[in-house]
C-alpha cells in the first residue's frame, strides 16, 4: 500500500548559531529510520526525522540537554548531549528492533477499581504494548501539530424498523479539521453536537489521542487479552474499561495492534451506561473503527461502522458507516487507498 504524504524537509541551521543536527538509523541494517519522533529536552521542541532519517534543531542555547528517539516497534532511546556556542553538533543514533514476549494470557472479568496505565514491574508485556499505543497517539499529535490537515468523509446512516426493515439509507459527505475534535473529559463522552455534524448530540468512540490523554489513562483500567481475530487478522488484544467510580456513560472496549510491527489495527468501542447521559432511549452502541497507515507508523481512521440499538419508538437498530476519503495537507490532495 503507498501513499503520498508531502512534508517538508528539515531547514539546515545556519552557520552562525548554534545547532543539533542528528540522524536515526536502524541498529540491525543501518537503514534511517523516517518519522522518528526527536525531542529535545529541556524547552528545545520536537519534530519528525525526514525521508532520510535526519534532523535538525536549529538555535538552541548552549548547555546539556537530553536527547529523545521514538519509533513504533523500536526501544525507545535517550542520550545526554552538550551543545556548545556557535558550533554545529551531530549525533547519530541507532535504535534496536522492540521485541515484546508475550505470556499466557487468562481474561478475567473485573471491577475497574484501580485505574491508570499499566506497571511495568507487575505487568511488563502490557506495559511494553501500552508503552506502543502511546506512542502511535503522540505520532497522529505531532502530525496534527506540524502539518496541520483536512479530511473528507463519507457518511451513509440507515436505520432498521422492528419489522426488520432497512430503511432507505442517508449519505452525506463532511469536511473535517485535524484539530476538530476536543479531547476526552470525564462525563463529556456525550456531549452537545458542533459543526459540520448534524445532530444534536454526538458520542465518542475511541480514537488513538486518547492513550496520550491523562483525563483518559487515569480513569480507564487495562489489560492484555492475548492474540484475537477480527476481520480475518490474527493481532494483539487490549482491553480497557472505565473506572467503577465514574458516575456517566463512558467507553470500553478493545484496541488491536500487530504483534510485530505494534501498529494499531482497529478498536472496538462500547457506549457503558447510556441511561446515565441524554441518550435514555439508547440500549447499546458499538463502533468497529479499521485504522491504516497514512505514513511510516502514522495511523489514520480509514473506516468506522456504529451500530445503536434503542428501547423505545419504531426504530430497532440505526447503522452508520464513515468511509475516508481524502486527506489534504497544506492545500494539497494526498490520495489514499479506497
Amino acid at each position: 500500500m503507498t501513499y503520498l504524504l508531502l512534508l517538508a524537509g528539515a531547514q539546515l541551521a545556519t552557520a552562525q548559531q548554534s545547532s543539533l543536527r542528528g540522524t536515526v538509523v536502524s541498529a540491525e541494517t543501518g537503514q534511517p529510520l523516517s518519522f522518528s519522533i526527536v525531542t529535545l529536552h529541556p524547552d528545545g521542541g520536537r519534530q519528525f526525522t525526514d525521508g532520510a532519517g535526519t534532523f535538525v534543531f536549529a538555535g538552541p542555547k548552549p548547555g546539556a540537554y537530553l536527547l529523545s528517539v521514538r519509533q513504533i516497534g523500536y526501544t525507545p532511546l535517550d542520550t545526554q548531549i552538550v551543545v556548545g556556542k556557535d558550533t554545529v553538533t551531530t549525533v547519530r543514533t541507532a535504535l534496536r528492533h522492540l521485541a515484546i514476549e508475550l505470556p499466557p494470557v487468562t481474561v478475567t472479568a473485573r471491577e475497574c477499581t484501580d485505574p491508570g496505565a499499566p506497571d511495568p514491574a507487575a505487568q511488563p508485556a502490557l506495559a511494553a504494548f501500552f508503552g506502543q499505543l502511546q506512542e502511535s497517539a503522540r505520532r497522529v499529535q505531532l502530525l496534527a501539530d506540524s502539518y496541520p490537515f483536512h479530511f473528507r468523509l463519507e457518511q451513509t446512516l440507515r436505520d432498521v424498523n422492528r419489522r426488520g426493515d432497512s430503511l432507505r439509507a442517508v449519505v452525506r459527505t463532511l469536511d473535517l479539521r485535524s484539530d476538530n475534535e476536543p479531547p476526552y473529559e470525564p462525563g463529556r463522552v456525550v456531549r452537545p453536537a458542533w459543526a459540520p455534524w448534524q445532530s444534536a448530540l454526538l458520542v465518542r468512540t475511541m480514537t488513538l489521542d486518547e492513550f496520550a490523554n491523562a483525563a483518559f489513562v487515569k480513569n480507564h483500567c487495562f489489560q492484555l487479552a492475548g492474540r484475537d481475530t477480527i476481520e480475518g487478522e490474527t493481532l494483539v488484544r487490549i482491553d480497557f474499561e472505565p473506572a467503577t467510580r465514574l458516575p456517566w456513560a463512558d467507553m470500553a472496549g478493545s484496541v488491536y495492534l500487530d504483534s510485530l510491527t505494534y501498529h494499531v489495527r482497529f478498536t472496538e468501542t462500547s457506549l457503558t451506561h447510556p441511561e446515565r447521559s441524554e441518550l435514555a432511549d439508547i440500549k447499546s452502541m458499538t463502533t468497529r473503527t479499521r485504522f491504516d497507515e497514512i505514513g511510516p507508523g502514522i495511523p489514520l481512521q480509514q473506516y468506522l461502522r456504529a451500530v445503536t440499538t434503542f428501547r423505545f419508538g419504531g426504530r430497532l437498530s440505526s447503522v452508520e458507516t464513515q468511509r475516508l476519503l481524502e486527506v489534504r495537507f497544506n492545500n494539497r490532495s494526498v490520495p489514499l487507498k479506497n
